[in-house]
């Protein structure tokens, strides 16, 4: 299964042996570790704040009280991961500030999200152009995580998202309906390319590529917002 080469090797943050990347959804008691730590001063693991590097978003949303992670399947043209299921984002323009900058951009760019011209990261013109569009001010916009030349950042919605044809999506991602049968649970989004994949059903996926870490990440995203989950 195409999870086991992606699970941790050591122990995971909860205390076990895990060979689940995706251990939060595995160990739920390690949802409540998460949540005490947050409450208390110095005990949760807090990032840097945002670096010159490229973005990666984890864009997540709610419907019938269950969670689910958007994601895109990677055109065969593109360079790097030329086919394989991935999560939104890409490299950073010269005049990006930071990468706050370049996961607002990329995520506008490849799906046409309106939803995130309303985080304060967000630019002027982004911000007009999504205002009395019907897109609604996300739950929650951070920084999760760390690579060498990438910040990880988690988009919670507040609703389904609004969306209008994207820049990039045609270019640079495949028609997903064809890859739907082997998404368990999954939907089409509304932005060519994407699906709703559900996010507790990520370690079912095959017949698929992965982009390298994508059920930890997801994991992890979903443990950074785990605190205003109801």
């Amino acid at each position: 299964m195409l999870w086991s080469t992606d699970g941790p090797s050591t122990t995971c943050r909860y205390g076990y042996h895990c060979l689940r990347a995706d251990c939060w959804f595995l160990h739920p008691e390690g949802r409540r570790i998460d949540a005490a730590a947050r409450a208390v001063p110095g005990q949760w693991t807090q990032h840097a704040g945002p670096r010159q590097k490229n973005a990666q978003v984890v864009i997540l949303r709610r419907s019938l009280g269950n969670l689910y992670a958007l994601l895109q399947l990677r055109s065969f043209a593109m360079p790097v991961m030329p086919g394989h299921l991935a999560t939104v984002g890409g490299m950073r323009d010269a005049a990006d500030r930071d990468s706050s900058i370049t996961a607002v951009r990329e995520v506008f760019e490849e799906c046409g999200l309106l939803d995130v011209g309303l985080v304060p990261q967000a630019p002027h013109n982004l911000r007009q152009h999504a205002q009395g569009s019907g897109a609604r001010q996300p739950k929650h916009f951070s920084k999760f995580g760390e690579g060498k030349e990438v910040d990880w950042w988690v988009l919670l919605l507040d609703g389904p998202g609004m969306f209008e044809d994207s820049m990039d999506g045609e270019a640079e991602c495949e028609d997903i309906s064809r890859a739907l049968p082997r998404l368990p649970g999954a939907e089409a989004a509304e932005c060519f390319g994407h699906a709703w994949v559900p996010t507790w059903r990520l370690h079912e996926i095959a017949g698929l590529p992965l982009m390298g870490g994508l059920l930890r990440r997801v994991s992890d995203a979903v443990a950074a917002v785990s605190h205003i989950l109801p």
